[in-house]
């Protein structure tokens, strides 16, 4: 009987403790409960903004893709058009290379990255397009090591590039011009040199246009920076130079 009594003596002081101790109990569960809804709801809220972002780069990438000069198009149907009649086969050859140049363009739309050796493969056949039309007056130069070939570069990137050298260096003169294309790899970037010769009495010397802060923008989306791409023009000579850095292999 007294250990009885002992017992509620002892269960009616701890009351308060015991109730305290399930207070802060409670409390800790309560304060567990909604630090994980709200860590999942944080969750959530940056895999939202992540997708968004994500759909607003690539919309942004297919609005720059998507201003694929027309007067290369038209150009090279008419030139198609001209050969048909005169040298079937170099049409046969032309409308092949036509065809395929436009291939890779759509079925990269959507690509964020490809090894340098498909862009720089495409870019040769833009250039045999548009030596049908220019003849000799244009030359091409490649000087790129093979282990740059691997590197991963953003699609259709530098047809621009080449748009731009052959708009203000070709247009405008009667004189050949040579595009020379050089790369070089480094520790943690790829180096890219673009350049070609103008007759500075005949091409107008204006900003950078809208096809080169196209580059700088789809530069921009991919890099976040901003100092990836710089513009000389020096002995009647432009060159357009890239920076891209280098995802190193673990």
């Amino acid at each position: 009987m007294g250990h009885n009594v002992d017992y509620m003596t002892f269960t009616n002081n701890s009351l308060p403790f015991r109730a305290a101790i399930g207070c802060l109990l409670l409390i800790l569960i309560m304060t567990m409960y909604h630090f994980i809804d709200f860590y999942k709801h944080l969750e959530e809220k940056n895999i939202r903004e992540e997708q968004l972002k994500k759909m607003v780069k690539e919309a942004e990438l297919r609005a720059l893709k998507a201003q694929l000069n027309p007067h290369f198009l038209f150009n090279s149907l008419n030139s198609i058009s001209s050969l048909t009649i005169s040298e079937p086969d170099s049409a046969r050859e032309m409308l092949t290379q036509l065809s395929d140049f436009l291939r890779y363009s759509l079925r990269n739309n959507n690509e964020s990255m490809l090894p340098l050796n498909e862009e720089i493969k495409n870019m040769r056949r833009y250039l045999e397009i548009e030596k049908v039309r220019f003849g000799d007056r244009l030359q091409c130069e490649f000087e790129i090591p093979l282990e740059c070939y691997d590197i991963n570069v953003p699609a259709m990137l530098l047809q621009p590039v080449y748009e731009n050298a052959i708009k203000h260096g070709l247009y405008e003169s009667v004189e050949p011009v040579c595009i020379r294309t050089y790369c070089q790899p480094r520790h943690d970037h790829l180096e890219i040199s673009i350049i070609n010769n103008y007759d500075p009495d005949s091409t107008p010397v204006k900003g950078e246009g809208v096809g080169l802060e196209n580059v700088r923008n789809k530069l921009f989306l991919f890099y976040n920076r901003k100092d990836l791409l710089s513009i000389t023009r020096e002995n009647n000579h432009f060159e357009v130079k890239f920076i891209l850095p280098v995802k190193q292999k673990p």
